[in-house]
């Protein structure tokens, strides 16, 4: 059987109970990973902001403060025991050359963590901050994540010298 799997662009969030690979590239945006070990329920989300300037505003997924929320509202709907839920925090990297756009991604980890804490879910891992962009592969089986700063793939080859070269 071939397992599913979801890519996650910016902005976007997933809630599933289906086994999956949820996966996303994050720099300075941030990636929560939700698994319910009882119920094997699982939830993603890519957010791009800590917060809305606007209280208005109606992008869920773009801010941490609502993305995060909102699929943890989705979790508790099915299973509303936090002792149950384990979280993987990924991305917040300082990509960007402008210093006075340093702390995006500063500000994106402490929002998610800062939610994560007032829920009582136990945070399990995480790869944060530094100036590199992640690619995230998350096994909503396993509770397992492939994390990688972008660019390091690994070959499935070796190359090798060209014939007659001096």
């Amino acid at each position: 059987m071939k397992i599913r799997r979801k890519l996650l662009l910016p902005g976007q969030y997933y809630v599933t109970d289906l086994p999956m690979i949820l996966e996303t590239i994050v720099g300075s945006c941030v990636a929560v990973c939700l698994f319910n070990r009882k119920n094997s329920f699982s939830a993603m989300n890519h957010f791009i902001l800590d917060a809305s300037p606007n209280p208005y505003e109606i992008d869920i997924g773009r801010y941490g403060t609502t993305a995060t929320e909102y699929i943890l509202n989705k979790l508790f709907t099915m299973d509303p025991h936090p002792t149950h839920y384990q979280a993987q925090v990924f991305g917040g990297a300082a990509v960007f050359k402008n210093s006075s756009a340093d702390d995006v991604g500063e500000k994106n980890i402490a929002v998610a963590m800062e939610i994560l804490a007032a829920r009582h879910i136990k945070v399990i891992h995480t790869e944060i901050a530094g100036n590199r962009g992640r690619r995230i592969k998350f096994d909503t089986v396993s509770n397992t994540v492939d994390c990688r700063f972008t660019g390091d793939i690994p070959r499935k080859y070796s190359p090798k010298p060209a014939a007659n070269t001096p």
